[in-house]
Parts: structure tokens; C-alpha cells; sequence
């Protein structure tokens, strides 16, 4: 089956993301700023970072960065350049964009003090995974934090999502492990993993059991937290 071509849903991406996620009961806005709160609430004393979204689409999570992170510098990236020019429309003008090659990363080497990749890897192909990881670990700076959010392949209703989204059609899930073990084999320091996003808005008055469930593997998503050493 050939790549999806993010050129071609750049324009309708949340829209469309809004109906896949009719099931869950939330909007889009609703996971990506759970995501950015999971950020602020675990990487410490944050102060004045230079953030990076690495595979940003149109921008989704990038505003949630702006508004939590106030006083950091917030960069986009991506391989659509169509959905890089919505994020632009749909951002304030402090933020920064750029797509992803090897010229530009070569720039940006060691400039980033957080980097965060949300639902990304499970689009790259398995053989060219390696190559994105050590992208990032390479435009983290020493001693700079890396958040990896992914699908959790064993939850049925993450599943069903991915296989009715027009744009997952090229998704190849990746379990824990094999994130895990992309992230340790690219130099990382791992900090810890967890599930998340256990409960549809209708059982939305459990979510605050989330933080002591976070090791079942129930979860639609997990995340992991990493370092890059000094």
C-alpha cells in the first residue's frame, strides 16, 4: 500500500480528525492539549525552552505549546509542506517552521531543549525509523528532554480508529518495545513510560484514576519520556 500524501489532506486534516474521534466523545483540541498538560506537568522546572514539535502537521498541538510554555520558543516541522503552510495561517507569528531535510536539520543540530513527536512514527516506514529517531536526538540539545507519543496497538478502539482514518491507511503500529527500543538504541536516556487517555468523555468522571493506571496496557496511547545525556 503507497505513503499517504499529507499534501492532500492538509486542508480538511481536523475536520476529519473530528469525526474519527466522534466515538471518544472529544474534539481534536481535547488530545493535544492533554498532551502539552502531560508535558508541563512532568518536565520539571520548565522556564525558557526552545521547543520543537518534530512532525507537526498542521499544527494541532503547536497553539497548546504557546499558551502553556508562554515565555519558550515554539518550532514546527514536518515533510507536508502543505500542512507546514496551514500551521502558519493557523499560529501566531512567533513560531517558526521548517520542513524536514537534511539541509535543515544540519542547521539545527544540538538547538532544541524539548522535543516532542505525537503519533508520527507509526507513518514512517520500519526501515527508516532509525534514521528519524537519530533526526531528533540530533537536534536535541544535551541534556534536553524528548516526549514520544504513540497508538497503543493492544487497545481495540485505538485500533478500529486507525483502520477507518483516511490517513492511516499506510499505519504499521508500534508497540512499547519496539519504541523503546528505537528510542534506547539512538542514544536516549529513558525516564519512564506510560498509558494514557484510558476513558471516553462518557466515563470522562474516571479520568482522575488515570495517574495510578498508568502501567496497564488499556490505554488508547502511551507516551514516553526520554533525556539525551550531557
Amino acid at each position: 500500500m503507497g505513503k499517504v500524501n499529507f499534501d492532500e489532506h492538509a486542508e480538511a486534516y481536523e475536520k476529519t480528525l473530528d469525526k474519527d474521534l466522534e466515538f471518544f466523545g472529544e474534539e481534536s483540541s481535547y488530545f493535544a492539549e492533554y498532551k502539552i498538560n502531560i508535558v508541563k506537568n512532568t518536565i520539571g522546572s520548565a522556564g525558557s525552552l526552545n521547543i520543537l514539535e518534530y512532525g507537526c502537521g498542521i499544527g494541532m498541538n503547536i497553539k497548546f505549546f504557546s499558551k502553556h510554555f508562554p515565555n519558550s520558543k515554539v518550532t514546527g516541522c514536518d515533510i507536508s509542506q502543505k500542512s507546514l503552510d496551514v500551521a502558519k495561517k493557523r499560529n501566531n507569528t512567533d513560531v517558526d517552521f521548517f520542513l524536514i531535510g537534511e539541509e535543515e536539520i544540519s542547521k539545527k543540530l544540538n538547538s532544541f531543549d524539548l522535543i516532542f513527536v505525537s503519533c508520527v512514527f507509526h507513518h514512517i516506514e520500519p526501515p527508516l525509523r532509525e534514521q528519524s529517531m537519530k533526526n531528533i536526538f540530533n537536534l536535541l540539545k544535551p541534556n534536553g528532554s524528548f516526549y514520544y507519543f504513540e497508538h497503543n496497538p493492544f487497545n481495540p478502539v485505538t485500533r478500529h480508529i486507525v483502520n477507518t482514518c483516511v490517513w492511516d491507511t499506510d499505519a504499521i503500529l508500534l508497540k512499547p518495545k519496539e519504541s523503546l527500543g528505537l528510542i534506547n538504541k539512538s542514544g536516549f536516556i529513558i525516564e519512564n513510560k506510560r498509558y494514557t487517555l484510558f476513558f471516553p468523555s462518557f466515563l470522562k468522571f474516571l479520568r482522575f484514576t488515570e495517574g495510578i493506571l498508568f502501567f496497564l496496557p488499556l490505554g488508547g496511547q502511551y507516551y514516553i519520556k526520554a533525556k539525551k545525556s550531557l
